[in-house]
């Protein structure tokens, strides 16, 4: 696997992971959207 591909694919699985992290903190911290 070539390190681009790797690099791509880190950066996609953090951005589909960002969001339901900032999800769970906004609720964590007990603001309404």
């Amino acid at each position: 696997m070539n390190l681009e591909i790797l690099a791509q694919l880190t950066v996609l699985a953090l951005i589909v992971a960002s969001g339901p992290l900032v999800i769970a903190l906004l609720a964590a911290r007990g603001g309404n959207l």
